[in-house]
């Protein structure tokens, strides 16, 4: 059985914050509170009439919101700058810890002046996962997830109406807020024409029509997703972080301007590295989708792990899923739903099957990585597990342990190695 939103709090009740801060503005027109708020409280029903952007949940933005909501909501307030309100009037009782809003009467004018001004795609993620978690898990965690607000409450005139200067500054602020992300070093590479060999690589992919090179395009996967990928594999990179590459999960603009950095200084040597993507994009998929297929227990037991199955979830099992997951790029239907932090490590060590003189020299694959997995796959998960065990299933804790990347790599290493003396008749 799912959470009901019908239970939460509506905009115009009471709810109950966990910080409460006023600042004050030095120009005396728009009164500022900053709010902390648990998602058991938070409400749910904000109109959107000041946001001058519907929420988009197939956009990067939206989807990399849904997934630090799912990784990492213990710290969600600490990774997203939250929602920008609107308001007539808000109300404190410092006893209680509890506020109420005054939002617009119910006239399309109003719908329009108050409510959400910046935040829409954060406020409609928190929504659906607040809605597809189990009541289980609803009752565990929305009291231990937090989302900041700011509350604006601007100056009204004598008739009790928004003049037309502040009406103004209010559409001033809204858009200042809605173009902060258009100018970021995506579109600037974009505009640059930086991603143009990449986008040669892929261009006869499938899902070349899906990838969103610019802020805006409502493609289901950032270029920066793909970037990520390449820079795990780019020497340089990894050479750059002490021999391995795990300061990439989580920093999709520090492989970005590492990647912008490359094309310019060694320009010729990222092409080529550009030339094996497809081929990472597919291993990444493959990893996601056959990996619990290699573990050597019982995959869906682990907490964090959903399964597809919709007659067990029709009967209010929270463990399983209505819908299949879909692998990261290629959309194909998997059983398993789980952090895809884990498959970092595991996919970084297939680097080492891969030669590329820094001096000209071709990029090409010693094995193909795919084929490699198929016939290892269980052996390697055998070296992973333990890794994933102490990190007790935590994303970031996989994601970015060197360690884990150093033994995963020596892993791949040794399987190779083993696969070469055999080929020459030596025994191991």
């Amino acid at each position: 059985m799912n959470m009901q939103v019908e239970a939460l709090k509506k905009p115009t009740d009471w709810f109950k914050i966990s910080s409460f801060k006023t600042l004050e503005d030095p120009s005396g027109k728009i009164e500022r509170r900053e709010l902390v708020v648990s998602l058991d409280q938070y409400p749910f029903g904000f109109g959107l009439g000041p946001n001058p952007r519907l929420p988009n949940l197939g956009s990067p933005v939206s989807r990399k919101i849904g997934e630090t909501l799912a990784d990492n909501w213990k710290t969600f307030h600490l990774l997203n700058r939250g929602v920008t309100l609107v308001a007539k009037k808000i109300e404190y009782d410092n006893k209680s810890e509890r506020v109420r809003l005054t939002l617009g009467e119910a006239t399309p004018e109003e719908e329009r002046l108050y409510g959400l001004l910046d935040g829409g795609n954060t406020n409609e993620r928190i929504n659906k996962w607040r809605e597809e978690l189990a009541v289980e898990e609803a009752i565990t965690k929305l009291p231990q997830t937090f989302v900041n607000m700011q509350i604006l409450i601007p100056s009204l005139n004598h008739a009790g109406d928004l003049s037309p200067e502040m009406l103004d500054l209010l559409n001033d602020i809204k858009e200042a807020r809605n173009t902060s992300v258009q100018v970021k070093n995506k579109s600037l590479a974009d505009a640059r024409r930086h991603f143009d060999v990449l986008k040669k690589a892929v261009a006869n992919e499938p899902y070349y029509g899906d990838i969103s090179w610019r802020e805006g395009e409502t493609g289901s996967i950032d270029a920066l997703q793909i970037i990520t990928l390449l820079m795990i594999f780019f020497p340089r990179f990894a050479e750059a972080a002490d021999g391995e590459p795990s300061n990439a999960y989580g920093h999709k603009e520090r492989c970005l301007d590492a990647f912008l950095e490359y094309s310019e200084k060694h320009a010729d040597e990222l092409e080529r590295w550009i030339s094996i993507v497809p081929t990472l994009i597919k291993l990444f998929d493959e990893l996601q989708m056959k990996m619990p297929e290699h573990y050597s227990g019982t995959f869906g037991k682990i907490d964090e792990v959903k399964i597809f199955d919709e007659k067990r979830y029709q009967k209010g099992q929270k463990k399983y899923r209505n819908t299949p997951v879909r692998s990261q790029f290629l959309g194909i239907a998997m059983k398993y739903q789980y952090p895809v932090g884990w498959l970092y490590p595991l996919f970084a060590a297939f680097r080492h099957l891969v030669t590329g003189a820094k001096e000209g020299g071709a990029v090409v694959w010693r094995r193909d990585p795919i084929a490699f997995f198929k016939d290892h796959g269980a052996e390697l998960m055998k070296r992973y597990e333990p890794h994933i065990r102490d990190a007790g299933y935590e994303t970031k804790k996989i994601a970015t342990s060197f360690i884990c990347y150093q033994a995963m790599g020596q892993a791949v290493k040794d399987m190779y190695k083993d696969e070469l003396l055999k080929d020459a008749g030596i025994d191991v």
